[in-house]
């Protein structure tokens, strides 16, 4: 069979290469270099599988006797994700733009500087945030104000609630942007120590560890709490908010990149001459459904409820209703995301009922249901049924969605 010369597709490579850089070009290096991210990989296409353990607890010896069955203490899961972001790039390069730039215009350095200028800040806004919208819906949140006074107090405020949930402080990252680190700077109580050796006088004012979780300064810009990717990256100016600091354990994250393609092409007659480069890439950023308290996140104004659509249809009793439930936090199963109790409030005659993010529900008897749909009896025409997802952290709801009721007769 006669050899036939293809495009080299140097995707492993790049790969391989641009992990290296991460640490160095991106404010969120720590997690995409992290040893989740490059533990859990996906397979043919977008989907990855993430594993998980649960075991039963020890008991006490009997000295005197066995008795009993040995049983099996364990089960494992299986967490199903999908990389949302497939991306690609491309560009030419006209061989005189090479050599009338004097070698500036080249591949090479055209590619480098999309991935410092664009696709690394890309990335890291997009995990901003994902991490954000983590805190969101398991309730490490806190929107109180920020002062000079203050801040220490919602810094212990956010250790508190990490070490409660039993995260690892040794582990933990402190993303900040530049208005909360210069607040920290300025913090009331803060204990600094100046140093003055050999008649030299330098201060050193930066807070690099605090109460031993490292600190990172995040550009404002790239602290919000949603942006749009249309083309690059920009900030969604209709719902985003500004994210104060996050603390995160990378541990608690996976944020896995696969390089489907990255290839280059030499000049043809079919691109008239010119050099042809195009990259694919799919990336994403998962919480692992056993560490969900592994991000807080101080924000300038409180996350809204999700919406929740619930939709009621007739059962075979007289009476009788099925309901389904789709939306913010409910899987394609019906289950409510790991971390998350779905519960109803049925027969309602108001359809008033409000609430507040990450506060209980002020009004009815709330049950709880392990999944949706569901089918409920002795239910009352046209009056409504609300459904909420609580968070099992705080009790507070993070979702919430009503419908009327259609019954059998």
């Amino acid at each position: 069979m006669a050899f036939v010369q293809t495009n080299v597709n140097y995707a492993a490579e790049y790969a391989a290469a641009l992990a290296q850089s991460y640490p160095y070009l991106s404010y969120f290096g720590a997690i995409w270099a992290s040893e989740n991210s490059n533990r859990y990989k996906p397979g043919m296409g977008k989907t990855m599988y993430i594993p998980s353990l649960q075991v039963s607890g020890a008991v006490d010896v009997n000295r005197n006797q066995i008795t009993g069955t040995f049983n099996r203490n364990w089960n494992n899961e299986w967490q199903a994700v999908e990389l949302d972001m497939d991306r690609e790039w491309n560009t030419l390069v006209d061989p005189m733009d090479i050599d009338e730039t004097n070698g500036v215009a080249t591949i090479a350095n055209i590619t480098r500087a999309f991935t410092e200028f664009q696709k690394v800040p890309e990335m890291d806004a997009y995990i901003a945030s994902k991490l954000a919208g983590f805190a969101s819906a398991f309730g490490g949140v806190s929107t109180q104000s920020l002062t000079s006074s203050s801040i220490l107090t919602e810094w212990d405020n956010a250790l508190e609630f990490m070490t409660n949930q039993r995260v690892n402080r040794d582990r933990l990252v402190a993303y900040m942007t530049p208005g909360t680190y210069k607040l920290l700077k300025q913090a009331t109580g803060l204990t600094r120590f100046i140093e003055v050796t050999n008649g030299i006088q330098a201060v050193d004012r930066n807070v690099a560890r605090l109460d031993g979780v490292t600190v990172v300064e995040v550009p404002a810009d790239m602290m919000k709490t949603a942006y749009t990717f249309t083309e690059g990256w920009a900030i969604d100016t209709a719902h985003a908010v500004q994210i104060n600091f996050m603390l995160v354990d990378p541990m608690a994250v996976a944020a896995p990149i696969k390089y489907e393609t990255a290839m280059m092409s030499a000049p043809t007659a079919q691109s008239k001459g010119k050099y042809l480069y195009y990259e694919r890439y799919y990336y994403g950023a998962f919480i692992l459904n056993q560490r969900q308290a592994g991000v807080y996140a101080h924000v300038g104004s409180a996350p809204s409820v999700g919406t929740l659509t619930v939709t009621s249809t007739a059962g075979t009793a007289a009476g009788s209703t099925n309901i389904a439930v789709s939306g913010y936090g409910i899987g394609q199963n019906g289950d409510p995301d790991e971390g998350l109790v779905m519960k109803y409030c049925p027969n309602n005659a108001s359809d008033s009922i409000s609430f507040t993010y990450n506060t209980a529900p002020a009004s009815g008897t709330w049950t709880e249901v392990a999944a949706a749909p569901f089918a409920l009896t002795s239910q009352t025409a046209n009056y409504y049924i609300y459904v909420v997802l609580i968070n099992k952290q705080t009790g507070g709801v993070v979702a919430a969605g009503k419908t009327q009721n259609v019954v059998g007769v």
